[in-house]
């Protein structure tokens, strides 16, 4: 940078009356004047008005120093991990997903619809670079309790108790769509909205504590409910094993 030349960039700051980290509930990205976006950073609120009241300059990275700073690309929101190899060829994202319910097409009814509880969930993708675009090489799906806690390592799995996915990788199928691609990482957002949207069938079968074996059965048993923690079964790892 020149003698006298002024680099411009801007905070935002997002704080959720229901952080994924109640510790550090502040959730930070640096905007530079060309429109990059550097983040995500985690911040307690103390640091905030710390940085605020006391150390303005600093905070605002007048001297720099953040060009120096490996930081992740941009992200979909929801990410709870961010990890690739040295090239960059092979990146993995890690999102939680909240308990919701979902409209949901079964078999060869595409004109139906079934409103069915899911729990809180967290979704792996593997993404590979190729010339033009990226594509995800593979998804997994795992349940997590829905207490309130943050994901940590030590966060038990439990097995996603619907079709369509592995019962003991978690792997995602995906039927013909065997090549899904993206312009951007932030277009995981997307991604499991294309999974809810496909028709599911028996494939990999059910999983819960109910004791129904096929699925059909089991939406018309719990159909337009909340879904209930107590129907998962553990998958006999944790979420530290992902990685």
């Amino acid at each position: 940078m020149k003698k006298g030349e002024c680099k411009f960039m801007k905070w935002q700051f997002e704080l959720s009356d229901c952080p994924t980290n109640a510790t550090y509930p502040v959730l930070a990205h640096q905007i530079n004047d060309n429109g990059v976006r550097k983040g995500p950073f985690y911040l307690r609120i103390e640091d905030l008005l710390h940085a605020l009241k006391y150390e303005p300059e600093n905070f605002l990275d007048a001297d720099g120093e953040r060009q120096h700073e490996n930081s992740t690309p941009p992200l979909p929101v929801g990410t709870i991990r961010y990890s690739a190899n040295t090239s960059k060829t092979s990146e993995r994202v890690t999102m939680e997903i909240p308990m919701k319910q979902w409209e949901i097409r079964y078999g060869n009814e595409p004109d139906t619809f079934y409103t069915l509880g899911f729990p809180r969930m967290v979704v792996q993708y593997l993404v590979v670079k190729s010339e033009e675009s990226l594509t995800i090489k593979e998804m997994r799906l795992y349940a997590v309790l829905n207490n309130g806690n943050p994901v940590n390592n030590e966060t038990p799995l439990f097995i996603f108790p619907y079709p369509n996915v592995g019962k003991e990788n978690g792997i995602v199928c995906w039927g013909q769509n065997e090549r899904l691609e993206i312009n951007s990482l932030v277009n995981l957002e997307r991604a499991f909205l294309w999974f809810i949207s496909a028709p599911f069938n028996e494939d990999h079968g059910v999983r819960t504590t109910l004791g129904i074996h096929l699925f059909k059965k089991l939406i018309d048993d719990i159909q337009n409910k909340p879904f209930d923690d107590e129907w998962l079964m553990p998958a006999n790892k944790v979420f530290g094993d992902l990685f």
